[in-house]
């Protein structure tokens, strides 16, 4: 999925599913997916501080997080979240919630740093 191009389904093929307004459950709403990959686009609040980050935000945070060994660690931790199932650089089709998700689980997999540290920064 990191390589595709992500092509937009058109409007009339819109599949009908769950979505989200400020962490609530709205019901249904027409969402996008590409049609290259079959990956969903992201349908939650478009407000500035829900709005899903790039990779390079991510790895900012880390940064400040005060990890021992720093690069490598940063290091191993990027390329965790290369490997993910989702494309995580994609502000698209993930949600910031999901980013986080996956960012607060590569942290801990290769650092100590408590996770409400980790949550203090995001």
């Amino acid at each position: 999925m990191a390589d595709c191009k992500h092509e937009c389904c058109g409007a009339a093929e819109k599949v009908w599913l769950p979505y989200e307004f400020e962490g609530r459950s709205r019901g249904l709403k027409p969402h996008s997916y590409c049609i290259l990959c079959g990956v969903v686009k992201n349908m939650s609040s478009k407000s500035k501080s829900k709005k899903a980050k790039r990779m390079g935000d991510y790895t900012n945070i880390l940064s400040r997080l005060g990890i021992t060994n720093l690069e490598v660690q940063i290091r191993l931790i990027a390329k965790e979240l290369e490997r993910m199932d989702f494309d995580f650089s994609n502000v698209n089709y993930m949600t910031r919630n999901q980013q986080e998700k996956l960012f607060i689980r590569a942290v801990k997999k290769y650092s100590r740093v408590p996770e409400d540290t980790i949550r203090a920064f995001l």
